[in-house]
């Protein structure tokens, strides 16, 4: 009995482990495994502009010797924005700027979800999905920007302008839903404020950011002020006389 509920046990945890493995590699393999590709091979090579090789030589003022290589996620950045992603070949550029062994980078590069691995649209459209946006409808959001930029979720538009991803949390929950275009974050939408954003995209336009449905200013309550009304009271003020 003993050798049988030991079978068991151990053939159970090998069906666990593999439905769990096989199913992260199967979600996330764009963002841990790197396969060489016609647009991102180590043959293509990576060269940061002037522009960025002054700002790369100020970031690292910035560090002691010794300690440079706290700048790999900021110059991960700047090869990002300068070519609209992330390639293996930055990647390689990036360690050989720092001194140190690629592998230092692909651990860095492959933790954060801020670095695209993959080519990317003009436009990254983030829609946050998390609790409090959801409970504000972010599904009607996340269809209607999905339908305006003829893009699927996860996926780039044919024309490649747009991406989409849905992510957790944008930081500005009392301001939901929301969704950031590249360095742009929009809020208090709807739907319709959502197409909107999109169809100005399209023609080339900036759509301003901020608040989109709502006459307040940043993340004030929605219906006005309900604290803070008044001039705070001066030094002194509700202390007892004796002291």
């Amino acid at each position: 009995m003993l050798a049988t509920l030991r079978s068991a046990r151990n053939l159970l945890t090998f069906t666990n482990a593999r439905g769990v493995q096989t199913s992260a590699v199967r979600a996330s393999d764009h963002l841990f495994v790197h396969r060489d590709s016609e647009q991102d091979n180590p043959n293509i090579p990576f060269e940061f502009d002037e522009v960025n090789k002054k700002r790369i030589d100020a970031l690292l003022a910035i560090y002691p010797e010794g300690h440079k290589r706290g700048a790999m996620i900021p110059l991960l950045d700047l090869a990002q924005r300068q070519h609209g992603w992330l390639p293996i070949s930055a990647m390689h550029k990036v360690a050989e700027i720092l001194e140190v062994p690629r592998m230092r980078v692909y651990e860095v590069a492959t933790f954060y979800t801020m670095f695209n691995r993959k080519p990317m649209g003009k436009y990254h459209i983030q829609v946050c999905t998390c609790t409090p946006c959801w409970l504000r409808d972010s599904d009607s959001v996340l269809n209607a920007v999905s339908k305006a930029a003829n893009c699927e979720v996860g996926g780039t538009s044919p024309d490649s302008i747009f991406t989409i991803s849905e992510v957790e949390c944008l930081g500005a929950c009392a301001n939901a839903p929301m969704l950031q275009v590249n360095d742009d974050y929009y809020e208090d939408l709807t739907a319709e404020t959502a197409e909107s954003i999109i169809n100005a995209l399209k023609k080339g336009e900036r759509p301003p950011p901020g608040p989109q449905n709502s006459p307040r200013f940043a993340a004030e309550p929605a219906g006005g002020l309900t604290s803070l009304t008044s001039p705070p009271p001066g030094p002194g003020e509700g202390v007892r006389s004796d002291l």
